[in-house]
């Protein structure tokens, strides 16, 4: 429930502290008084999207905080998914929303996402505003309340895992049929690229080796003029190196430091030797038959015309011989990997009929008992002929949410068919609608708070009486926050805000602060008749009075 509501700078509002307590409370007001203000700071504290206009003209920051206390199971799951402390399981949400549209928002201390607040304030308050009745026209809002009611949630979050695993098994195996039907209307041009490819057995790098090795051979003749001179040149050299080493050998015998000389001019004469010998090898090698350059000619040629047709290079040619190779063998295992793919998709779908017939076993149970509480609370509400049906019917294909299709049906009045509601219902009986829906389905689930908002606009008289006593019962089990204009409902609340302007130097501000005794007599004198005459204010005592015994 909400304990404790601060807020500081917001629009209108400079500074205001509310205490709430337990049962059923109501704020009332004129027109224009600031009530909408009041739910944009509380809205605020649930997620709702920050603004730089909710700061106050003038200030730098506007700042909302609550506090929460018995919070439900379901609240401190989040708290644990989120890693968030919530001692005595307590909530102390806090926002602060900075005048260039900046915001910070912090449970019980810690940074959380504006989404994660959302999920949070879904929680721990229920929302009705006066439009909240137009959501019955939404398939998807009936489908919600039904599984509230029924306690399917987890069913079918389990439900729409396996219907995302039907789609995703029908994708795969939508994609593999199209892949093989490609594959088999290019298979003859891939069997004879590929052919062509495997023959050629290309090699990485062959191509730049084949060039060096004809350069060499049609550079042959130069090659062979040059390397003999240089082993005539050498041969000469190396007999001159000779002849040197042995004047110093025998110059050494008479100055021992020559010795040095005599074992770098033996390397010196070894080495010249080594080459030598490698360059008569290499001249001798150097004559290349005619046949080997028409061969390497020709291979050269096949690599050039290979890396022009397969993307511009031997690599890019392997590696479209491979996917080929790959292709061909899919196609060949085609009818088995399709095979595969259809039993896993039988098998997923299975599992989707099963938690299907699950969830709606489940739906139509908990609809032939919603119904009823349903009547019976139109009945209160002063629709005592109504009778009021939820049909759960089976789907021509599985959706994403459920093998069914829901509809809510009212015949508002004895001797009517019954009809979808959005077709029947008026805006008034839509309101009824929602109270009693919310009633049925929020007393004794823990949810905490339940804040309505004007959602008894439109009606009067016994039917505001009924509306009031409805509030009053939920109360009994949550917490019920009620903004409101009638008198019926606000003299049933167990506490009494009134909201109203008043300016303060010069400037407008909104102040909520509790009423009793003579001021709230008063103030439902105001709701009734629109003035606070001594007969208005008799007839608003005699309206409290009543609901006091």
């Amino acid at each position: 429930m909400l304990e404790e509501l601060s807020v500081r700078n917001y629009v209108l509002i400079d500074s205001l502290d509310i205490a709430f307590s337990k049962g059923f409370t109501v704020l009332t007001g004129e027109t224009g008084s600031g009530k909408s203000i009041m739910l944009g700071a509380l809205s605020l504290l649930l997620g709702a999207k920050a603004d730089k206009d909710d700061v106050r003209q003038g200030e730098n920051s506007a700042e909302i905080s609550g506090i929460f206390s018995y919070a439900s199971d379901e609240a401190m799951q989040w708290a644990e998914k989120h890693g968030i402390e919530a001692e005595d399981r307590s909530f102390l949400i806090r926002r602060l929303i900075r005048v260039n549209g900046r915001s910070v928002y912090t449970v019980n201390g810690s940074p959380v996402t504006v989404k994660e607040g959302e999920e949070l304030g879904h929680l721990l308050v229920d929302v009705s505003s006066q439009h909240a009745h137009q959501s019955l026209l939404k398939p998807g809002v009936l489908r919600a309340m039904l599984d509230k009611a029924a306690g399917t949630i987890e069913l079918l979050s389990e439900y729409s895992s396996a219907y995302r695993n039907v789609k995703e098994r029908e994708r795969e195996l939508g994609e593999a049929e199209e892949n093989i039907r490609r594959i088999a209307d290019e298979a003859d041009y891939m069997c004879f690229s590929l052919k062509e490819l495997e023959d050629a057995d290309l090699k990485e790098g062959e191509e730049e080796t084949l060039k060096a090795e004809l350069e060499v051979m049609n550079s042959s003749e130069y090659l062979k003029e040059s390397l003999t001179s240089a082993v005539s040149e050498l041969r000469s050299a190396s007999s001159s190196l000779s002849e040197v080493l042995d004047v110093i050998r025998k110059a050494s015998r008479k100055d021992q430091r020559l010795t040095e000389y005599t074992d770098r001019m033996e390397s010196l004469g070894i080495e010249a030797d080594d080459i030598l010998l490698s360059l008569r090898d290499h001249l001798a090698a150097i004559d290349f038959p005619e046949s080997e350059m028409e061969e390497k000619n020709a291979r050269l040629m096949q690599l050039q015309r290979i890396r022009r047709r397969f993307g511009g290079s031997i690599e890019e040619a392997i590696r479209r011989r491979d996917d080929f190779r790959s292709r061909l063998e899919e196609a060949e295992n085609g009818e088995g990997l399709l095979d595969d793919l259809r039993k896993k998709l039988e098998k997923e779908k299975a599992v989707l009929a099963d938690k299907g017939e699950k969830l709606l076993s489940e739906r139509r149970k908990a609809a032939s008992k919603l119904e009823k509480r349903i009547e019976s609370h139109l009945r209160k509400l002063g629709m005592a002929a109504a009778v009021f049906s939820i049909r759960v019917e089976r789907a021509a294909s599985p959706g994403p949410d459920g093998m069914d299709s829901i509809s809510f049906l009212i015949a508002p009045n004895r001797g009517e068919k019954l009809s979808l509601i959005q077709d029947t219902a008026s805006g008034g009986e839509l309101s009824r609608i929602m109270l009693a829906l919310k009633v049925s389905l929020l007393s004794g689930t823990g949810v905490g708070t339940v804040l309505f908002d004007e959602i008894d606009s439109g009606i009067g008289g016994t039917v505001a009486n009924a509306v009031g006593e409805e509030m009053k019962e939920l109360s009994s089990s949550e917490q019920v926050i009620a903004i409101t204009h009638l008198p019926q409902i606000a003299s049933r609340a167990f506490a009494h805000y009134l909201v109203e302007k008043e300016e303060r130097g010069g400037r407008t501000i909104t102040r909520i602060r509790p009423i009793e005794g003579e001021d709230r007599v008063k103030e439902i004198a105001r709701l009734l008749s629109g003035e606070t005459s001594d007969l208005s204010k008799e007839h608003a005592r005699s309206l409290l009075e009543i609901q006091d015994k």
